[in-house]
């Protein structure tokens, strides 16, 4: 699977958090967490206002600028039922009336499935728990509902919310979020703002890309081995994933 930002790339890796199918003019986005500022907020925490919407300005701008026929959102398009607050639901229903021409799939995530059946007036045409359209496996954890006979599928993930640390001979160090891809899996980096992120560290065979709103580099050469989250995609459970804190 050819992975890259030029043009001829298969899945084609974009500034804003995203990558694109160029084929099939689909994007893909994962981990929004809408309304989670809300559901920190209704807890009292003195949490500003703000962040969704720019992510929703930032998804309408790659929808127009690659001409879009199909936005794919693999899981956590919402963060919980505490903050899907009428508000919310207003703010992603006008940005979804602002892309008429765009099919919204939604691959339901772990934070999504507790809301229950969404309301059709959201906009999304439909929702499924993972979408096979081989070569490609699109699912919210990386090793959900995958048979051992399908391995040879390439997938494409969220949840995981990757970010990496590089450290230069000097002390500086540069971390950001990040697209991380083995030999038959991509995780893409969480594209909402108000979200946490969990560090991985480099192994044989795979690749990283820092993720920013203004450019995608690949930094595999760059990556040093680090301290923390040891990813390993085929372990029993991946999709599990051991974390400190909810993100």
């Amino acid at each position: 699977m050819n992975i890259g930002t030029d043009n001829d790339a298969d899945i084609m890796l974009l500034p804003g958090r995203a990558a694109l199918l160029p084929a099939s003019r689909t994007l893909l986005v994962a981990d929004l967490h809408l309304g989670k500022a809300a559901t920190f907020r209704r807890f009292g925490m003195p949490v500003p206002e703000g962040s969704a919407q720019r992510d929703l300005a930032r998804l309408e701008r790659l929808v127009l600028e690659h001409g879009v026929r199909r936005l794919l959102i693999l899981g956590d398009l919402f963060h919980a039922k505490g903050g899907f607050t009428e508000q919310v639901k207003a703010e992603f229903t006008a940005a979804r009336g602002r892309m008429p021409g765009t099919e919204v799939v939604l691959v339901l995530g772990n934070h999504d499935r507790p809301l229950g059946k969404l309301s059709s007036d959201l906009g999304i045409d439909a929702t499924v728990p993972s979408l096979d359209e081989p070569p490609l496996h699109f699912v919210h954890e990386p090793a959900t509902g995958i048979r051992p006979a399908d391995r040879e599928q390439f997938t494409i993930a969220g949840h995981l919310h990757p970010t990496l640390s590089i450290r230069s001979p000097s002390g500086d160090r540069l971390a950001d979020r990040c697209f991380y891809a083995e030999e038959s899996v991509l995780v893409l980096p969480a594209f909402g703002s108000f979200t946490g992120g969990h560090r991985v560290e480099p192994r044989e065979g795979s690749r990283l890309w820092i993720a920013r709103d203004d450019g995608v580099a690949d930094v595999t050469r760059l990556a040093k081995k680090v301290s923390g989250l040891f990813f390993d995609i085929n372990r029993p459970g991946f999709g599990n994933r051991r974390r400190g804190k909810e993100s």
